[in-house]
């Protein structure tokens, strides 16, 4: 390929490369064999994170702002859900470690 030029990649070949990234743990060698900028690798995977397959078609740089934003967005709400989730779980677990201690007559000191 000749400098200027630009390879239009489909999405299984991007899902390829990402795979490949993965099994080898090395993002600089992958990327290197493909000819591609590394922040290329984690554009893709961020894209295949949040929007799946979908994400990695040439059509969401095009797409019209409102629905980028939308999107966006959408990503950002389920990750703070996942968050949000995770801490509840945390919680839970806790109140049930108390619960036992309480029930078992023992009393936990206040630090």
């Amino acid at each position: 390929m000749t400098a200027g030029t630009r390879r239009r990649w489909l999405p299984e070949e991007k899902m390829a490369v990402i795979k490949e990234v993965q099994e080898k743990e090395s993002v600089a060698e992958t990327c290197s064999k493909y000819s591609i900028d590394p922040a290329m690798n984690y554009r893709w995977k961020e894209s295949y994170d949040s929007f799946g397959i979908d994400g990695l078609k040439a059509y969401t740089r095009r797409m019209e702002p409102d629905m980028r934003k939308l999107i966006m967005e959408n990503a950002r709400l389920k990750k703070l859900v996942a968050e949000e989730a995770l801490v509840i779980d945390r919680l839970r677990e806790l109140n049930e470690t108390l619960a036992k201690g309480k029930n078992d007559g023992r009393r936990l000191s206040r630090q």
